[in-house]
């Protein structure tokens, strides 16, 4: 099977940080190495169960799931139950055995990724704008802005369609993935989060860009001239 995604690894021993691991099974598992037992993706942790979680290709969409490990599997910072499966979208964050093992899922090939990237941090370069998914950093103009999870994800879709009307629905649906119980399913996230997360990201980045409010219907995002 062709690898059409990869898990990339910011940190977890043995591997290298910006180590890309091509996702070439419909099932792999992570875990530790054990007598008799050699799991997919291997990492030396005691806090790392041996057959910890698995990442699978179903319908299209990569699902991860908690193998119900003693130290738990982690999603964007939150905790996973167990044998119960999560979407990944691009840019999941991945992280086990306390927080020690960080990764990053990306749907694009190793092939597509490296022509996309310039570095092994994954930046996305776009004129002199660059977008670091592990570090949730956008650096343009000179600046550097540093977000939480849900800032960086609401950044970086606004950015994607600069000038155009991103709908709050594929705001919530793109910021609080967690909250899915199905694809299609309306999430239940208030106004007021979404209200204080678009206050938070346009204070951040005030003298760069602009976030309109269009009522009723979402946000555009443009650049100050």
């Amino acid at each position: 099977m062709k690898a059409l995604a990869n898990i990339i690894v910011e940190s977890g021993s043995p591997f290298e940080k910006g180590t890309f691991i091509p996702l070439n099974r419909s099932q792999m598992i992570i875990g530790r190495r054990g007598d008799n037992w050699e799991p997919d993706i291997a990492f030396n942790n005691i806090f790392v169960s041996r057959k910890h979680l698995s990442i699978s290709l179903e319908n299209g969409m990569y699902l991860i799931k908690d193998l119900n490990s003693k130290h738990g599997t982690f999603v964007n910072n939150q905790r996973l139950i167990p044998n119960e499966e999560f979407i990944l979208k691009d840019s999941t964050e991945i992280s086990i055995a306390n927080h020690l093992i960080k990764l990053s899922f990306s749907s694009s090939s190793i092939e597509q990724t490296a022509d996309m990237v310039p570095t092994v941090q994954m930046c996305k370069w776009v004129n002199n704008l660059a977008l670091d998914p592990l570090r949730q950093e956008l650096s343009i103009q000179g600046n550097t802005f540093i977000f939480s999870d849900k800032e960086y994800k609401c950044i970086e879709l606004l950015l994607t369609k600069v000038n155009q009307i991103v709908p709050i629905e594929d705001m919530k649906k793109c910021v609080w993935n967690e909250r899915a119980q199905t694809e299609s399913a309306l999430l239940d996230v208030s106004s007021d989060e979404v209200n204080a997360l678009i206050y938070r990201v346009r204070k951040k980045t005030q003298d760069i860009v602009q976030i309109e409010n269009i009522r009723g219907k979402g946000y555009i995002l443009s650049f100050n001239k």
